[in-house]
């Protein structure tokens, strides 16, 4: 039988049209075997994920808008999946990252871009949890390169709906300035936390964090600059005040610190902030009576003002410390016994301020509270008062 040129060409042209339609086809299955009323379980993930990739090498599909909103939906499903296909595309998740911003940009007629935007916000949440999982192991490089790729995705959260639930750009800023410090790339965390400051952050750890990398540096005017800028919106912050010790500390002036405080204790007698910030920094020269002292000032001009009840109680509990590490090594019975004294004398005083504070504030979280009945417990068993150790015990198990 003989085929005539003009016959072969009708058939090339019969089977391109067929394959054309069957890759049209092949996208339409994608959109009903991902329809959102078919159970999970029923999906054929084989299937799907066939006819992703072979819509995407054809021709005719590889720009379809429509053909890049499943894709990203079928990658997307596949990266929450512990299945084979999710350990045979450990990519997943950037894929359905590629497929969704494709689709954006091949949607001329915005058919599927708005579904595409939503998804970008799942596909954001998902790079954050993969970045978090890997800062807990460590993997500080892997970390923000997932935090980094999910930030220009935090735009399409048009209605906050990441932003009520805690994720914004900030957070992920944050997240990759601590990345690049424990990476030890200071430089690009300095610029990170530099930049988060620039935009307006009041976060007292954003200061905290920047001023201790330019301490490294030896940047010592700079990282006081950024203790003070802190300190500006945040004044009562403990790791700040203590950070502005240190650094006066290390200069050599303490004694300017506490003149500086000194000065603006007379200036405004009644504010809890300055008595505050010295008593820190009594503490920090171990001058304990000047800064319970300034701790009592202020529960006189605040009686509810429970930081500094709590404040003097650990400040009682350090000197406990003090003591126990003066004694590593003694064995001789009277040292031993006059040392007894002095530790059960300072957790008498702790735990008179720690009781205030647990019986009288009424406005704290639950997961502190908890924190100082063990804290209170280990002291009771100390001191031999079992009934009040037991009540302790009791409310820390009725509140796990």
């Amino acid at each position: 039988m003989t085929i005539r040129i003009s016959q072969v060409l009708v058939l090339i042209a019969l089977f391109m049209g067929y394959t054309s339609s069957a890759q049209k086809f092949s996208v339409e299955s994608m959109k009903m075997e991902l329809d959102p009323s078919k159970p999970d379980g029923d999906r054929n993930y084989d299937d799907l994920v066939r006819w992703a990739e072979e819509t995407k090498e054809h021709p005719k599909t590889a720009n379809d808008p429509k053909m890049w909103y499943y894709r990203g939906l079928t990658f997307l499903k596949i990266s929450t999946m512990e299945s084979e296909l999710s350990k045979n595309y450990p990519n997943a998740l950037e894929l359905a990252h590629e497929g969704f911003l494709n689709a954006i940009k091949t949607d001329a007629k915005n058919h599927v871009t708005e579904m595409a935007e939503g998804n970008l916000l799942n596909v954001a949440v998902g790079f954050y949890n993969k970045g978090y999982v890997n800062y807990q192991a460590n993997d500080f490089a892997t970390a923000y390169t997932s935090f980094e790729t999910a930030l220009p995705l935090m735009k399409y959260d048009v209605d906050n709906a990441l932003r009520r639930n805690n994720l914004t750009a900030e957070v992920l800023e944050q997240m990759m300035a601590y990345c690049a410090m424990n990476n030890g790339e200071s430089e690009k965390a300095i610029q990170a936390f530099n930049s988060l400051v620039d935009k307006g952050s009041t976060d007292p750890t954003i200061f905290a964090s920047l001023a201790q990398l330019q301490l490294k540096a030896g940047d010592t005017t700079g990282a006081l600059a950024t203790v003070d800028a802190g300190k500006e919106l945040n004044e009562s912050d403990k790791t700040l005040i203590n950070m502005e010790l240190d650094i006066y500390l290390k200069q050599g002036r303490s004694t300017e610190l506490i003149d500086k405080l000194n000065a603006a204790i007379d200036a405004d007698p009644a504010s809890t902030i300055y008595y505050f910030a010295r008593a820190i920094s009594y503490e920090g020269l171990n001058e304990i009576e000047k800064a319970a002292a300034d701790y009592d000032k202020i529960i006189e001009i605040d009686p509810e003002y429970y930081d500094a009840y709590y404040n003097k109680g650990v400040m009682y509990l350090n000197e406990v410390a003090a003591i126990v590490q003066e004694l590593d090594g003694e064995y001789k019975p009277s040292i031993i016994e006059a040392k007894e004294a002095q530790i059960s004398m300072w957790y008498v005083k702790a735990i008179a301020e720690f009781e205030k504070v647990f019986e009288e504030n009424e406005e704290m979280p639950l997961s502190e509270k908890v924190e100082l009945a063990n804290t209170m417990k280990k002291i009771y068993a100390r001191l031999e008062r079992m009934d009040d150790y037991n009540r302790m015990k009791l409310f820390e198990e009725d509140n796990k």
